[in-house]
């Protein structure tokens, strides 16, 4: 067996470990900062074991080709990777990362290096390149994202050289009045014209709005509408992408709404799923190449860590292999399974729960495993074979712009009118709030002041409505006579809506008085294509379309589900008018629900 060499490279930090994490096992991000080239995923032929993925990039003129094992770690403490070389100066190396939490709150981080040769130029490489270079670059580059985080930076913030295509940054400066109208979005604007000018590729290549949004302490909605109007002139590009229930990655990238299918296939899960609106489909943007030029994709490394930050435990446990985990973890539900199995363990995270558990891989308990925010696991497998253990969230991440909350914008309605699914297909929507309107005693009014000032004050109407929906993060899904149908993501956003609109319809001059009869219901439903616009239909859709018919002008019917909604309750709470609760029959429905009246 060849000599194999080691190097540890130890770095004390200001940042805690938990603040590191998403730099330091962000090893996409790393690898690049550290100069190492992109890498290219082949073919995975059968003599490739089970789990492991084949690799390949080019570097200092060699072809380097590799087998790479899965990554283990434990949020935010270590994390370690092998990989087994076929062709290039190495036979095989691995990594591993350990941060610990220093007394004045920073860390203590140790960068450890085994390699082993496949010839004589790789003892050339390993000394030099790993030993000398490499490691002087590994210790700039923590210190550079420590000093990012103690200025309370992002990885947007890392700079890079950009490469703007010919009159890009003319078409930035045009395009201001159409992507800024207001003060709130202009903030948006510059802010993102910074970000085109001084950001690195890897970072522009999946920009998440949300996300962007939380990094600027903007509102998500003012810098989400904002990159939908930046991408309409031209700004930049949306892109959906279709997120594996698995690893949670991206299994399907598209540019066209109408190329998202209601089934897709991952290929790094090797796996076919459906998807649905609410959490699997995400918006992203990217630079439009009419402005900056950047590749079409950048991959310097497979599966780190980060990109499968639900996961924050990923550990292999040998046959007769004992371990202890310490982690951190916030408050919510976490499944506790092993790769490949059936077998899973709930785990709650609250504050009065266990420091400590001790489990025999495979023979858990029936009942929820109850941990505090920072347990300790110890682990032991007393099997014959090697238990890939994985404990991740249950709850997926909320910092997602999905295809639910942007179909769900009059601005995306306005702007991307063609951005349809294709004609036949259907997708799953978990959860969406719908809300009808109708003006009350129509009819009479078109007979009293005749058909043309009649229209007119619906049409009126209509903009009034459409204005207050808007405003909500809402949108109108079709307007059938003088009826309205509109769609929002939460309820308590269609009551807002509403409130306002009514009271500027109410006072509006003429006679006679205009009034509003509207229907609130909340549920799953399913997204379809309709009249070349985004529709919904289901059972949701179906009660939500009968309810304003039991209401008085100025009343709204509030179904059970909205009624009971955190948000929904703590808002009628604050209003002086309190709904009535009473039961009724609704057309198409056999039995009586349970339903409540509130007078706006």
């Amino acid at each position: 067996m060849s000599h194999e060499y080691h190097f540890s490279w130890q770095v004390d930090l200001k940042s805690s470990p938990a603040a590191l994490w998403p730099f330091v096992a962000d090893t996409n991000r790393f690898n690049h900062d550290t100069g190492l080239p992109p890498i290219t995923q082949l073919p995975s032929p059968p003599d490739v074991p089970e789990g492991m993925r084949r690799l390949s990039f080019t570097y200092l003129g060699q072809h380097v080709e590799w087998d790479e094992a899965p990554f283990e770690w434990i949020f935010p403490y270590r994390f370690s990777v092998a990989r087994y070389y076929r062709r290039g100066p190495l036979a095989q190396m691995r990594v591993l990362a350990e941060m610990t939490e220093t007394p004045g709150g920073g860390t203590h981080l140790i960068y450890q290096v085994w390699a082993r040769p496949a010839n004589l130029f790789g003892h050339l490489a390993i000394r030099v390149q790993i030993g000398m270079l490499t490691g002087r670059r590994f210790e700039e580059i923590f210190r550079v994202y420590d000093a990012l985080i103690q200025s309370g930076g992002t990885q947007y913030d890392l700079p890079g050289t950009a490469n703007f295509a010919p009159g890009g940054r003319q078409r930035l400066d045009a395009a201001r009045a159409a992507v800024a109208p207001d003060a709130p979005s202009q903030a948006v604007y510059d802010r993102l014209v910074s970000l085109l000018e001084n950001a690195d590729d890897l970072a522009l290549q999946r920009v998440r709005p949300y996300q962007l949004a939380d990094c600027w302490q903007i509102p998500r909605r003012t810098v989400l509408e904002t990159f939908l109007r930046a991408a309409r002139a031209g700004l930049l590009d949306l892109r959906w992408e279709l997120l594996c229930p698995y690893c949670r990655g991206a299994g399907a990238s598209h540019a066209e709404l109408s190329e998202v299918h209601r089934s897709t296939h991952c290929n790094f899960c090797d796996v076919d799923f459906n998807v649905d609106f609410d959490r699997q489909v995400e918006v992203i943007f990217r630079p439009s190449p009419t402005v900056r030029v950047i590749p079409e994709q950048l991959l310097f490394c497979l599966s780190g860590p980060q990109s499968a930050p639900h996961a924050v435990v990923n550990e292999n446990l040998e046959p007769g292999e004992a371990k202890s985990l310490p982690t951190v973890l916030d408050a919510g539900r976490y499944n506790l399974s092993l790769l490949g199995t059936a077998q899973n363990l709930a785990v709650d995270v609250v504050m009065d729960g266990a420091a400590e558990a001790v489990l025999d891989v495979g023979n858990w308990p029936t009942a929820p495993l109850r941990l505090a925010p920072r347990p300790t696991l110890h682990l032991s497998n007393q099997m014959e074979f090697t238990q890939h253990l994985v404990l991740e969230r249950a709850a997926w991440r909320d910092d997602a712009a999905t295809a639910a909350d942007v179909t769900s914008l009059q601005v995306f309605r306005d702007l991307f009118a063609r951005q349809v699914l294709r004609a036949g297909d259907e997708i799953e929507i978990k959860g969406v709030t719908l809300m009808f309107t109708d003006l009350r005693d129509s009819t009479r009014m078109y007979r009293q002041i005749g058909d043309a000032p009649a229209f007119g004050r619906v049409r009126q109407h209509f903009d009034l409505l459409e204005e207050a929906i808007a405003a909500e993060g809402g949108a109108v899904v079709k307007t059938m006579g003088d009826a309205v149908m509109a769609v929002f993501r939460q309820p308590v956003m269609a009551l807002r809506a509403i409130q306002k609109a009514h009271a500027v319809i109410r006072d509006l001059e003429g006679t006679p008085q205009l009034a509003i009869k509207v229907g609130i219901h909340t549920g799953p439903c399913i997204v379809v294509t309709l009249n070349e616009r985004l529709d919904y239909f289901g059972s949701t859709v179906n009660l939500a379309a009968r309810l304003h018919s039991l209401a008085e002008g100025g009343e709204v019917i509030l179904s059970e589900t909205v009624s009971a909604d955190p948000e929904v309750t703590a808002w009628l709470g604050q209003m002086a008018a309190k709904p009535e609760t009473f039961e009724a029959l609704v057309k198409g429905f056999e039995q009586p629900f349970t339903l409540f009246r509130w007078r706006l």
